[in-house]
């Protein structure tokens, strides 16, 4: 499913609630998808509405018990303060999941415009799953074009 379609229609999947997601959001919680990769644990993906923050993709691990053990957001878009951020994954293996993260900054704060060259920040890692459900990440190249702390001191 494209970006834009599920950004039009994930209002139309099957809108959850349960404590578990009351831990990894206040707002609403639609499941997208069921994973099979561990018939030991429960896994699906939710998409996680964050209002004006945009939509974010979590993929859940649970136990045979239905208790939480991961919990990681492994796609998403949306934007805030002249900050877009994009994220996107893809299944390497049946434990390995490559992740690209970026952040765009499209606003001049000193002249409260838009900038004429947008500038950003890449991350480029690996979710790894290990046995017990945990996900880690392994970051291993990053692209830096933002400065935060010229921003802050502005």
């Amino acid at each position: 499913m494209s970006d834009s379609i599920l950004a039009a229609d994930y209002k139309m999947l099957k809108k959850i609630s349960h404590p578990i997601f009351d831990k990894i959001s206040s707002n609403p919680v639609y499941l997208y998808s069921w994973q099979d990769r561990d018939s030991a644990k429960n896994e699906f993906t939710v998409v996680k509405d964050d209002g004006e923050l945009g939509l974010k993709i979590i993929y859940i691990i649970l136990d045979k018990k239905d208790s939480l053990i991961s919990s990681t957001q492994i796609a998403g878009k949306g934007s805030e303060g002249g900050y877009w951020f994009e994220t996107k994954s893809k299944f390497l293996n049946n434990d390995s999941i490559i992740n690209i993260g970026a952040i765009t900054q499209w606003l001049d704060f000193d002249k409260r415009q838009n900038l004429t060259k947008p500038r950003g920040d890449s991350t480029f890692s690996y979710f790894i799953v290990e046995k017990n459900g945990n996900m880690t990440e392994k970051i291993f190249k990053e692209v830096k074009e933002i400065s935060f702390n010229e921003q802050q001191e502005n």
